[in-house]
């Protein structure tokens, strides 16, 4: 049967069928709910009357029904310039500081360029008169023939400088000044002999008065109006030479009275005996030097190469060397404090200012230089050291034997075990110290670069490392001591722990088979004190062998036990201080 929908008609007319049946139920069933509606209006109308005035009055429904209003369209997007002022407007304090910066960039540009233009003029000058061969600043260096010093002392005649070097050996003099080109001077001096500083001195002072280079033909001396200042002193006595370096051995078994200082004698003093003579001659000078460093020629200066593992941390079977190179540093850094007091407490005299002008750097040398030899050198090197052993007592080569071979087996006695870096880096670090990071032919385009070079020395400082290592021994100089310890003794436990795993250990060849000397004739029974017996032993003939015995140990390792009868505790003998007939004697008196 299909479904039929009734009409519109016919749903109102069911729609009043059905209200007429509700009113009229409603109407037959609550006869009074017309005055239930007038009670709650009288209800309402007590309540806004004794109630605060500030209530709404009742509304009858909903009342009228108002559509909002659609909401208002998104802004348009702001400007850059909207933008700009409104972050100006939040930020006044930060836009006052680029305000401030802005000017002051600009003032500075605006007044600086005559200034830069005619610094640029005189440093165009001064490349000229350097290419023409007019040159007027000096650079000392003391050992000259050093592995280090003839790269440095090229490059510095190559720079512009008229450079002034010091060699242990006549014989180096024309071998050195043959590979220069006229503007070096060779002087003798051996720092192994301090007698020779006045002798070089005064043929420093002869070699500043005459004219350069040296080749030219003509009056060798220089006329007064070109006459030669002192600009920098860079010493290299203190790097490590074969030549003068004590052997490793334990601190224990360094001669002092000799060994130590002979060579403290050639790497402290003697240094800081040259060093001490040239100060005056920097200072001689203040007005040539303010002249020099307006037209960015650089400050003077004193630059003091120190190896870095000496400077800086000291290693095991070193010790000479490590105490002359930390005295030296210590020296140096009271000389550079010294300056500074002296140009900071004397503001409107010359002295002052000569003093202002100079500053004084440390450099620490890693490794630099050729490879460090393996294969059959290194081996050779090896065995070069250890027969260092034989001249150790008995008790040195018992307690330090098996720590100087492991140091020997992992390369312990060639300082830094790296990769040596090139030559030119150390040149091009030493040679920008004394330049002040000038390069010759200088124009406007560098002025720049200049500038960075000045605030790169400014945060490097007054002590630069340089070399494979340098910086590595730098960091762990500041570590605590302990650490520093423990790292540095990590190959002596690694080859500690494979010597305890192999079935034969190695060891270091010691002295020659030791026998028992002959024992001294007897002396009569009744002038044999007990003493002489408990206290002067058999000698070994390893003690016997040798040079001159060490002040730091005994030399005969003989130790009296305490008691026994003797009356003495502690006594130590030694049997090449007297003769027999000496010794005889003498316990005859006791």
């Amino acid at each position: 049967m299909p479904l039929v929908l009734p009409t519109i008609d016919q749903i109102e007319d069911y729609l009043e069928q059905v209200e007429e049946l509700v009113v009229s139920s409603l109407s037959a069933n609550a006869p009074d709910l017309s005055r239930v509606t007038e009670a709650i209006h009288r209800l309402w109308q007590d309540v806004l009357r004794h109630s605060p005035q500030a209530m709404p009055s009742l509304k009858k429904g909903l009342g009228a029904f108002e559509v909002p209003p659609p909401p208002p369209p998104p802004p348009p997007p702001k400007s850059f310039w909207e933008n700009t002022a409104d972050w100006v407007a939040d930020h006044p304090w930060q836009t006052a500081g680029l305000g401030v910066g802005i000017i002051g960039t600009g003032l500075l540009v605006g007044y600086a360029s005559p200034h830069i233009r005619r610094r640029v003029k005189v440093s165009t000058k001064k490349h000229a008169s350097a290419t023409s061969g007019e040159r007027r600043q000096v650079v000392v260096v003391l050992g000259g023939d050093s592995p280090l010093g003839l790269p440095l002392i090229q490059d510095l005649e190559k720079k512009g400088y008229i450079v002034i070097t010091s060699v242990s050996t006549p014989e180096t003099v024309q071998e050195l000044e043959s590979q220069c080109h006229g503007y070096v001077r060779a002087l003798v001096l051996d720092p192994t002999e301090p007698e020779m500083i006045p002798f070089f001195l005064r043929s420093l002072a002869s070699t500043m008065s005459r004219r350069f280079p040296i080749s030219a033909a003509g009056d060798p001396h220089a006329s007064p109006a070109a006459q030669l200042y002192l600009h920098s002193v860079i010493s290299l006595l203190i790097l490590p030479s074969p030549s003068i370096a004590p052997p490793p051995a334990p601190l224990e078994h360094l001669a002092l009275q000799t060994d130590y200082l002979a060579y403290l004698q050639a790497t402290h003093l003697v240094p800081l005996q040259a060093i001490q003579a040239l100060i005056p001659l920097l200072r001689a000078n203040p007005a040539r030097a303010r002249d020099a460093r307006n037209n960015g020629l650089g400050r003077q200066s004193i630059v003091v190469c120190l190896p870095a593992t000496d400077a800086r941390v000291g290693l095991p079977f070193a010790g000479a060397q490590a105490m002359s190179a930390a005295a030296t540093l210590r020296g140096v850094e009271v000389l550079r404090r010294e300056i500074r007091a002296a140009g900071l407490s004397g503001y409107g005299s010359e002295a002052a200012e000569a003093m202002r002008n100079l500053k004084v750097t440390v450099v620490d040398v890693g490794a630099v230089g050729p490879a460090v030899p393996d294969g059959a050198e290194a081996a050779a090197d090896a065995e070069e050291a250890k027969g260092v052993v034989r001249e150790w007592t008995p008790s040195e080569q018992a307690a330090y034997g098996a720590a100087f071979g492991s140091m020997l087996e992992h390369g312990g006695h060639r300082a830094v075990r790296r990769r040596p870096s090139d030559v030119a880096g150390f040149v091009d670090t030493v040679v920008g110290v004394v330049s002040g990071g000038r390069r010759a032919g200088d124009t406007w385009s560098s002025c720049a670069l200049r500038g960075l070079n000045r605030l790169h020395e400014l945060v490097r400082g007054d002590r630069i490392v340089v070399g494979a290592g340098a910086g590595t021994y730098a960091f762990a100089s500041h570590l605590p001591a302990f650490l520093l310890d423990a790292l540095l003794n990590i190959p002596y436990v690694i080859v500690s722990i494979r010597n305890a795993l192999l079935p034969i250990p190695p060891r270091i060849p010691s002295a020659a088979t030791t026998s028992l000397a002959p024992a001294p004739p007897a002396a009569p029974p009744a002038q044999q004190p007990p003493v002489a017996q408990q206290t002067i032993p058999e000698k070994l003939e390893g003690t016997d062998s040798g040079s001159e015995p060490s002040e730091a140990g005994s030399e005969a390792d003989v130790e009296s036990n305490e008691g026994y009868g003797s009356g003495v505790g502690e006594s130590w003998v030694s049997l090449k201080s007297k003769p027999a007939s000496d010794q005889s004697s003498a316990a005859g008196q006791l």
